[in-house]
């Protein structure tokens, strides 16, 4: 098959600082197959898109990526938030402590012979004067408690020194996606343009991303509900108003990607999509793990609720691209992090040859003919997949990988990692890296052995 002409697509998905580490192992495997420098476009969401920028950021050596994107998840971003929520807290209690000192004062001196009943109006005032001043913040919470802003500053200290989308690579093309609650639709950021079709005019973006920041960027990526507040875009970074749009929408209110598509792909396999790719690698960090146990009050069960319907989506695009037959589809290796490194991974492609659903430019890099896949489909003979396995086994070359394969406890380890933006220790960076440079190694090998070299 003639690659020359195909692009490379690489999707990063969400999953806070454990889908920020689980990257590197990603992009380590591509670097060691020498593909990663031939990729076209990154399509990156949420905890993805810290890692997507901070590599098209320092790109040109990737030893000192590695080693400086591992050394800047070792500090956390949201100790900033944490402190703004105490002090909110304590000026909250202050407040109401101070009203029902008050209170005691003007009771006692218009009831100086009863100290119970200046107490309990004191006391009641302090309490009913903290839950409607806690009530208000919640409900004004985008303005008293701007979470998101605090995220955004440091991810630019931390990650981006301040630089903006225009500060971006030409190749390869970024694509940090963001999903926009006005529109209900994806909203993408790049070096050249960022948006959607609705806030167009004559053809052309509304938007400049000369000066934008990639860390609003990125926080816009990242912004997950109910944890965040959703990011909007200053008037500065307009060219136009929303009113001169055809559809005349509403000023976006931008939540985290994942919201639309949490793996990433979305914009890589659509065919109208400036960002489409012709072999998508979906480095995919998420853990469909949903415990009932721990859904014990209203926030968990939104939370647990949001990742049922994200996991729910991402099975159905698993599916689709995986398990369906390939014509007229895009090459895909996926790469999840629920996934086990082992040999059974082999089966599973097999099994995908028996159902149609490998190229055929797949399977004959692999030496693999049309009289085994005919054999394969007739035969319930456990030898004739057998045969196949040790076929493919030798076109990978097996020996090598099973040798290293991460421990059990190195697996375990990654996959007990949080979502959070809190700092991560060495092991759980290694753990994470880990498992998905080799699992990477794999699933390339088995699925576009076309774009490894002889020498790798």
């Amino acid at each position: 098959m003639n690659t020359t002409k195909k692009k490379i697509g690489l999707a990063l998905s969400g999953g806070g600082y454990r889908a920020a580490a689980y990257h590197i192992g990603t992009l380590r495997a591509l670097h060691r197959l020498g593909i990663l420098n031939k990729v076209d476009v990154i399509s990156s969401v949420s905890g993805g898109s810290i890692t997507a920028a901070y590599y098209a950021l320092n790109k040109d050596n990737y030893e000192d990526f590695e080693k400086g994107f591992t050394q800047s998840l070792s500090k956390g971003v949201l100790w900033l938030s944490i402190t703004y929520l105490i002090i909110v807290s304590v000026l909250l209690l202050a407040t109401s402590i101070l009203l029902s000192h008050i209170t005691a004062r003007l009771m006692s001196i218009m009831f100086p012979h009863q100290p119970i009943f200046s107490g309990i109006c004191a006391a009641l005032v302090g309490v009913l004067s903290f839950f409607l001043l806690l009530i208000y913040c919640l409900k004004h919470s985008f303005v008293t408690i701007p979470t998101s802003k605090f995220v955004s500053r440091l991810y630019n200290k931390v990650f981006f020194k301040g630089k903006t989308l225009s500060d971006l690579p030409d190749t390869p093309s970024l694509c940090i996606n963001s999903t926009n609650i006005a529109t209900q639709r994806p909203f993408f950021f790049s070096k050249k343009d960022m948006g959607e079709h609705a806030y167009r005019v004559n053809g052309r973006s509304i938007f400049n991303t000369q000066d934008f920041p990639i860390a609003s960027a990125v926080m816009a990526s990242s912004c997950v509900p109910y944890g965040f507040t959703p990011i909007t875009i200053d008037k500065k970074h307009l060219t136009e108003d929303y009113s001169q749009c055809p559809n005349k929408p509403e000023a976006p209110k931008l939540i985290d990607g994942g919201v639309y598509d949490n793996q990433g792909g979305h914009k890589l396999s659509q065919d109208k999509s400036r960002f489409h790719t012709d072999f998508i690698i979906v480095s995919d960090a998420g853990n469909s793990a949903i415990s009932a146990d721990k859904t014990k009050n209203i926030f968990s069960l939104a939370m647990s609720t949001i990742s049922l319907m994200m996991d729910r989506v991402k099975k159905m695009q698993r599916a689709e691209n995986l398990y369906q037959t390939y014509i007229g589809k895009e090459h895909f290796a996926y790469v999840p992090l629920e996934w086990d490194c082992s040999e059974r991974l082999i089966h599973g492609f097999v099994n995908n040859l028996k159902d149609d659903n490998v190229h055929p430019d797949v399977w004959q890099a692999h030496a693999i003919t049309e009289e085994d896949i005919a054999q394969l489909k007739e035969s319930k003979n456990k030898p004739v997949h057998a045969v196949i396995v040790e076929k493919i086994k030798r076109s990978i070359n097996w020996t090598a990988l099973e040798q290293k394969i991460p421990q059990k406890e190195s697996e375990e380890i990654a996959r007990s990692v949080g979502t959070s933006l809190t700092d991560l220790p060495p092991q759980e960076i290694e753990s994470l890296t880990a498992h998905s440079a080799w699992l990477t190694e794999l699933q390339v090998r088995l699925y576009m052995p076309m774009l490894i070299t002889a020498e790798n």
